[in-house]
């Protein structure tokens, strides 16, 4: 009886290993009774994974995490936030001011990504309002140019740097995919820009093959041959 009982300890002890749990926490209070959602995109089709309601400020969800998982948390209908389903334990924060997810490898890696990308997006904006400023005082082109090209580049250089390098120290992972996802969703339409070259251009062929990646280089390809937004090249 020992025995057996200790065999049931492990194999439940395993089995709660490869679950996942989501402990959710918003001070939003419009949010009180709104229904949240986690969906996982397979060929383009969303698949609910699991939902619930926002009481008290806190949803709560759990499941298992037999193999890991790009996902989006739905508000509503509403994609808010993405998230890595993995094993383990996943703190989820909505504010007005704040959206995060950690706790677990994959997502506080996935989310210091983020962070640091904010910031580099915070410059930018605020680099496209210095210029903005300029023109109305009555600089001339020249002068602008000159005072911010210097800026933009260095920005361009480090934004590379950061996206290239999580993309590319995450290519056995799904971290990977999911950094390539949200640099394509910042496009109008898809083209191929330097940034995205550059990614491509170090990826290994497992990774180019993989549906989503292909499906956007195909168009992306289409459209920049068409337009002539950059030169295209075999890869």
């Amino acid at each position: 009886m020992g025995r057996l009982l200790v065999i049931c300890m492990i194999a439940c002890f395993f089995s709660c290993a490869k679950g996942y749990r989501i402990m959710g926490e918003s001070n939003v209070s419009r949010l009180e009774g709104k229904t949240v959602t986690l969906m996982t995109s397979e060929d383009n089709v969303w698949r609910m994974l699991d939902s619930c309601e926002v009481l008290h400020g806190k949803f709560r969800m759990a499941g298992k995490a037999d193999s890991t998982l790009i996902a989006t948390l739905f508000l509503d209908g509403n994609p808010i936030m993405p998230l890595i389903v993995e094993p383990g334990r996943m703190e989820v924060v909505i504010s007005n001011i704040h959206l995060g997810v950690s706790g677990t490898p994959l997502n506080d890696s996935l989310y210091s990504f983020i962070a640091r990308k904010y910031k580099l997006d915070f410059r930018a904006m605020e680099l496209e309002r210095l210029e903005s400023q300029m023109i109305m005082n009555g600089y001339g082109e020249a002068e602008i140019q000159a005072h911010l090209d210097s800026a933009y580049q260095v920005l361009s250089d480090e934004m590379q740097t950061l996206v290239c390098g999580f993309i590319g120290d995450n290519f056995h992972n799904v971290l990977s995919l999911c950094g390539f996802s949200m640099l394509c969703n910042g496009l109008p339409y898809p083209i191929i820009t330097p940034l995205i070259q550059s990614v491509i251009d170090d990826a290994p062929q497992v990774f180019l093959d993989h549906p989503s990646v292909s499906a956007f280089l195909e168009m992306a390809r289409d459209n920049t041959e068409r337009y002539g937004l950059a030169s295209v090249e075999d890869y």
